[in-house]
């Protein structure tokens, strides 16, 4: 087993309560039989807290946020959790002490990495070069060698062409147009995806003017192609163990979509970054949504 990371995978770390859009927020966390046990038999204030925060239903037991209560309520008044200040992160379930952490396989390849819903993720992914180490079986690590996407494809037997994995931008009528239609049909995160998709489907035209000056006068900024080539390179790498059941080119559609589907949005508000982890937060991780998409670029 070969385990390839992303440099940025190595210099991760939370943002914690400087984080402005918390990842405490929003999803159902399915929590681990093993720390399910453990906050049951918890005693004192945390423990009482724990308990009224977990949901448990004949699929396990689940933190789970809503509209009307959309963060964890083991949050503090500072946006810290309460079970890191008085446990340590190994107090954590599995899926908070791991998340943005991914870990995916094809064939003999561990692709690992960190989630763009991620605030911090997004930040190291907008300063840092793009590229990839790698650990063998012999758990041998040298970050000073790296690969690039290109290489990690060609060890897969893939030999692609290097402009493939050149993002470039096509604003158009009927393209933003059917590329929103099929969005629509993705289940959505909350009523504010929704609301987004809706309003940038209200005036083509206008998108497709604003996406067309927003690529001209920033094309040389810190958001510039070599930013949304990053994101698009990153979101291509995200889902390299899909080819075990999806074509390449619906890989690359995929990719492509999402990029594009950043970069009007970015657009329009001004804020590509966020934008990344909100696209994030409502395709890559909801594993149905990935799939309806997926499945329509191969038809």
């Amino acid at each position: 087993m070969i385990s390839i990371y992303p440099t940025i995978y190595h210099t991760f770390q939370c943002k914690a309560d400087k984080c402005e859009n918390t990842c405490c927020q929003l999803w159902t966390i399915d929590i681990d039989e093993a720390t399910a046990r453990r906050y049951r038999t918890m005693h004192g204030p945390l423990g009482e807290s724990l308990r009224r925060a977990i949901t448990v239903d004949d699929k396990g037991s689940h933190f789970v946020f809503t509209d009307k209560e959309p963060y964890c309520p083991l949050l503090n008044e500072q946006g810290l959790c309460r079970v890191v200040l008085e446990l340590g992160e190994e107090g954590l379930c599995e899926t908070c002490h791991m998340h943005p952490r991914f870990y995916k396989y094809i064939e003999d390849l561990e692709l690992c990495g960190v989630g763009l819903a991620c605030e911090a993720s997004v930040e190291l992914l907008e300063r840092e070069v793009l590229q990839f180490t790698i650990k063998d079986d012999d758990n041998e690590f040298d970050t000073d060698e790296t690969i690039t996407l290109l290489n990690v494809f060609q060890l897969l037997g893939l030999d692609l062409d290097p402009d493939l994995l050149r993002y470039k931008p096509t604003p158009g009528a009927d393209y933003y147009a059917n590329l929103l239609s099929l969005y629509k049909t993705t289940e959505p995160i909350d009523a504010t995806w929704t609301a987004q998709l809706n309003d940038l489907s209200a005036d083509i035209p206008t998108l497709v003017d604003t996406v067309t000056n927003y690529v001209k006068a920033n094309g040389k900024t810190q958001y510039d192609a070599t930013f949304f080539n990053k994101v698009y390179q990153y979101i291509l790498y995200r889902q390299i163990d899909m080819l075990a059941d999806h074509s390449l080119e619906a890989l690359f559609d995929y990719a492509k979509d999402g990029t594009e589907y950043i970069l009007m949005s970015g657009a329009i508000n001004g804020k590509p970054l966020q934008q990344v982890a909100r696209w994030s937060q409502q395709i890559e991780y909801d594993e149905d949504n990935v799939e309806l998409l997926l499945q329509h670029y191969d038809t």
